[in-house]
């Protein structure tokens, strides 16, 4: 390569014989027979040495003994095949300092006549990239421990709630027979109020176990089972909106039946679907108006909506409105657990079916449909 006075460079030349001489990155530049013309400034330090001292030696003497004979049995092979090659890893000769860990890429410039002209090469040091690798290791292994033992937790947590929602169940049948037994007596009429506390409150409990139950189950990957049966639509929703009555004996339940057909389901849960949904009306739904309880039952499809005025759902509630313990607002003693929902959607997949929500000023209506096969 020629020399150029100061005054013959251009400034374009200047500013890349200063990139290219002090580049972070080594740069090395060869004839095509792997011969080095011209190696710049950083290179030759890595190797204790200066770029004038390593002219005309061959490339693959740079580096140490084990990436010297691939280098020849691999890479050289590579480059004049398919012309070039990166991010491969090697070590530079030990000059006094050490071997030095490089990161090589490798180019072969050839002519319109496809004859190698000249070879480019491009060392990275990565003595400080294997480091940020090796730290990137650690920090993934102890998120993946972390992990692990949070899910470890957690199903620790999810089994205990399973048998304590069991264990509690002995204890509050008890209560709930007690409480069935005084009210077949002759009490007074602060006692039978009494009685009434007693008796509502525990069955409210007993609501919660389950859902708790169903919740642990689904968790632990069980599921919510159903059996299902033909079941007659109509009775089954007057049935469970009695009961509510009892707890909310101010509130005005109105029907809207259009049932043509039985409908295959589980009692049991359908009850359940129906009991969440419609406690979360009466709940969150204005006093001063009826919930609406609709169903259609035919030969295409069936579905049971409830529909209440109030207050809207805020729109930032929409995302999380089925997860579990997620609550429309503040007062715990309204939401209970925040189960209901999340318990309903889950009923609702099992019977291969799914909730639906429209909410807005005038009215906030679930809508669970599913269609026949």
């Amino acid at each position: 390569m020629n020399s150029k006075t100061p005054s013959s460079i251009s400034p374009l030349a200047e500013d890349f014989e200063d990139f290219f001489d002090n580049s972070i990155c080594g740069f090395i530049i060869t004839d095509a027979a792997s011969n080095i013309q011209r190696i710049n400034k950083t290179a030759a330090e890595w190797l204790n040495g200066s770029p004038d001292e390593f002219r005309d030696k061959r490339f693959s003497d740079l580096l140490a003994v084990g990436g010297k004979i691939y280098f020849e049995t691999h890479l050289w092979p590579l480059l004049r095949m398919q012309g070039h090659f990166d991010e491969v890893t090697v070590e530079l000769a030990d000059t006094g300092n050490g071997k030095m860990p490089i990161y090589l890429n490798g180019l072969e410039r050839k002519t319109d006549t496809e004859q190698p002209v000249f070879m480019r090469f491009v060392l990275f040091r990565a003595t400080d990239r294997r480091l940020y690798e090796q730290n990137l290791q650690k920090a993934k292994q102890v998120a993946e421990n972390e992990l692990s033992g949070e899910k470890q937790n957690a199903v620790i947590r999810e089994q205990f709630i399973a048998v304590l929602g069991h264990d509690l169940r002995n204890p509050l049948g008890a209560i709930m027979s007690a409480a069935q037994m005084l009210a077949r007596t002759a009490l007074a009429k602060n006692e039978e109020r009494l009685v009434k506390v007693l008796h509502t409150s525990s069955k409210r409990m007993h609501e919660m176990i389950d859902n708790i139950m169903d919740f642990a189950r689904g968790r632990l990957g069980s599921g919510i089972t159903i059996n299902p049966e033909t079941v007659n639509l109509g009775d089954l929703l007057k049935e469970v909106a009695e009961e509510l009555k009892l707890a909310w004996p101010e509130r005005i339940i109105e029907f809207d039946f259009d049932i043509e057909v039985g409908v295959n389901c589980d009692r049991g849960r359908i009850a359940q679907l129906t009991s969440n949904l419609l406690a979360n009306a009466l709940t969150h739904g204005s006093k001063d108006a009826p919930v609406l309880l609709k169903a259609v039952a035919n030969d295409s499809y069936w579905e049971i909506s409830i529909s209440n005025q109030g207050k809207p759902i805020p729109e930032h509630s929409f995302a999380n409105l089925f997860h579990p313990f997620h609550r429309q607002n503040a007062h715990s003693s309204q939401n209970g657990l925040g189960l209901g929902l999340y318990i309903a959607s889950e009923i609702a997949k099992a019977h291969h079916g799914q909730i639906t929500v429209l909410s807005n000023e005038q009215i906030t209506s679930f809508t669970f449909k599913v269609i026949v096969d």
